[in-house]
């Protein structure tokens, strides 16, 4: 029996992060044969530096291109194991640098990946059996760093959040003039430095919406995000005009409560993909490069509002204007990005790199 080592931020109760594993492994029972092979997922007490035990180790979707992980995939490829990266992305490069590198003006990646770090990724590039990535702002970090001839054998395939199934449509809530809004922490590792100046303009963008005929419902997708829930919540003090769901949820059980709204504003990356299979249109807070990396991959850059921004209040009602007036378009838009990113998040399976 072939053993997969899956890797990634796993077993912290992120619904963002588990969803991306469990789609992995429904995709491995739909794909390959359960008989032949069996994968283990990097739990907490995982020994991933012991990769003497695999046959192939899967970097997985999150924001994973780092040193540490670069490193361990380095270490299975010495050992001879098949190395893969699916729907990975860098992330933690500052604003100025992410403004930098979408005018094609970036130089360097130092700050995130010293001269060590960055042969370790030439060598694990060079030598993995197949390496996609979540977006075109993480390839274009990797160009940087490698060359554009290295770079040539990277793929943007999406996220693998695209892959989550959408509901029985009978399970589908009517539609209501409600708007979703995820909030948590970063533990103020966001752009501007200032997740309390950024929950002050989502309390009077959300009084306002709600002036405007809104109902409000906040919920979380991480068990550390629910204490900054009940503060937003209180902060709104419009009890009879929000709801606060303090339940954490499987995905499917969250995309049908995220069904009825009309528009959600969502902090945390897969928040994001969870209201679009929902049928529901996201407004995305860009409090660090993952979220622009992503948006950059669905073509949908105009439904991200920067943390760091001195006008989030009316940036974020700008969006919700647009998908009252445009909404239709960008759930085409949606779909539009995961026809074409499907059968490349796939072909991990179908091309049998696992078999």
């Amino acid at each position: 029996m072939k053993k997969l080592l899956y890797i990634g931020w796993i077993g912290f109760n992120n619904l963002g992060d588990e969803l991306l594993w469990h789609i992995f492994r429904d995709k491995c029972k739909e794909y390959l044969n359960e008989d032949q092979i069996e994968i283990i997922p990097s739990v907490p007490g995982t020994d991933m530096k012991n990769v003497e035990q695999y046959d192939a180790v899967i970097l997985g979707g999150g924001s994973l291109l780092l040193p540490g992980y670069l490193q361990i995939l380095q270490n299975a490829l010495h050992k001879g194991k098949s190395v893969m990266i699916w729907g990975s992305g860098i992330d933690w490069i500052e604003k100025k640098n992410l403004d930098l590198l979408m005018n094609d003006q970036l130089l360097s990646m130092e700050q995130n990946f010293k001269q060590k770090d960055i042969e370790v990724l030439d060598e694990v590039i060079e030598k993995a059996l197949f390496v996609g990535v979540r977006g075109p702002l993480t390839k274009k970090a990797i160009e940087i760093m490698l060359g554009s001839e290295k770079a040539n054998k990277i793929q943007i395939i999406g996220d693998p959040g695209l892959l989550l199934e959408e509901p029985d449509p009978n399970k589908l809530q009517a539609k209501e003039k409600l708007i979703g809004i995820n909030w948590g922490t970063t533990f103020n590792r966001l752009y501007g430095g200032n997740e309390s100046l950024v929950e002050k303009q989502l309390v009077e963008a959300a009084k306002k919406l709600i002036e405007s005929g809104y109902k409000i419902m906040i919920y979380s997708v991480w068990g550390d995000d629910r204490p900054h829930c009940d503060r937003l919540f209180e902060k709104i003090n419009v009890p009879e005009s929000v709801i606060l769901d303090k339940n954490l949820y499987t995905e499917q059980q969250l995309i049908e409560k995220l069904s009825k709204c009309t528009a959600t504003i969502n902090f945390k990356l897969h928040a994001n993909y969870l209201s679009f299979a929902a049928n529901v249109p996201a407004i995305a807070l860009g409090y660090r490069f993952k979220i622009f990396d992503n948006a950059a991959s669905l073509g949908l850059e105009q439904l991200v509002v920067s943390t760091d921004s001195q006008q989030l209040t009316k940036e974020i009602l700008e969006r919700i204007e647009i998908i009252e007036n445009s909404g239709e378009e960008i759930l085409e838009q949606y779909q539009s990005s995961k026809k074409k990113y499907q059968p490349l998040l796939e072909s991990l399976f179908t091309k049998n790199f696992l078999a």
